[in-house]
């Protein structure tokens, strides 16, 4: 885990992916910020019942090391994309050619980053179990697709390479049926069984995310998948867990194209 202290104090994961040197990201840590307990202290959520005034300073801390106002989404667990043509902001990935600072703040759920090899796109995701279920990165890509134009989509394909961040980890992460019974028509039955382990108790699960991502992605013909599956959960200090701490902040992963 790469964690990097930044000039103005803050301390942030730095991916560990292979992407063109124009394209950067970095994903916050719950450290260096205002908010008090329970949010302490780097919130950036406006909508966990923090002091918006302590919101607004926190993310005033991680503007000073961005480019540009990065793009806050209104997350809803869907599968809405943004891109630069659209101005609803209520979507849970957004695409961009542009000089767009793309932002997805999670607790718990899977934030992805994608760009391609050329570094013309960058995209980014929120995926929880919902999203996932939803088919959120599938949009993502298609978006992706759309905007390059891709007529090789197979190739295409190829080239994109995918980050998946803090997510909660497998051992912590026990659901329903319900939450099992969404992804039997989508995944494989050796799929399901590797994503999906008995719990502790009857008629529960314990679900891996980082698995299910990857079987996503790569059904998609996407190979070039990096992650570390860090637990937000087991890393209190860096990351906030809603599941851990049920009132909880929320953390940001952000992704930017520089001016070539």
């Amino acid at each position: 885990m790469n964690i990097k202290r930044l000039e103005n104090g803050l301390e942030v994961l730095v991916p560990n992916w292979v992407v063109p040197k124009h394209i950067h990201a970095f994903i916050s840590t719950r450290i260096s910020g205002v908010s008090d307990s329970p949010y302490n202290s780097l919130n950036l959520g406006t909508h966990v019942g923090d002091s918006i005034e302590h919101v607004l300073e926190n993310r005033k801390l991680i503007r000073q090391v961005l480019p540009n106002d990065p793009l806050w989404l209104n997350q809803v667990h869907g599968c809405n994309i943004w891109t630069p043509s659209i101005s609803n902001i209520e979507a849970d990935g957004a695409v961009t050619c542009k000089d767009d600072v793309l932002a997805i703040m999670t607790a718990d759920c899977m934030p992805l980053l994608f760009c391609d090899e050329d570094g013309d796109f960058i995209a980014a995701c929120h995926a929880g179990w919902r999203g996932l279920s939803n088919e959120v990165i599938q949009q993502t890509i298609k978006q992706m697709l759309l905007g390059k134009g891709a007529d090789q989509a197979n190739l295409y394909l190829s080239k994109i390479k995918v980050y998946i961040g803090p997510s909660i980890g497998p051992k912590h992460f026990e659901v329903g049926v319900d939450v099992y019974q969404s992804f039997v028509n989508k995944l494989s039955q050796n799929q399901m069984n590797q994503c999906f382990v008995n719990g502790q108790n009857q008629g529960k699960y314990f679900a891996n995310l980082f698995q299910i991502a990857r079987n996503v992605l790569s059904g998609l013909g996407i190979e070039q998948i990096f992650t570390e599956e860090i637990c937000c959960y087991e890393n209190k200090n860096l990351f906030f867990s809603h599941r851990r701490d049920k009132q909880s902040g929320r953390f940001g992963s952000f992704i930017w194209k520089e001016d070539l």
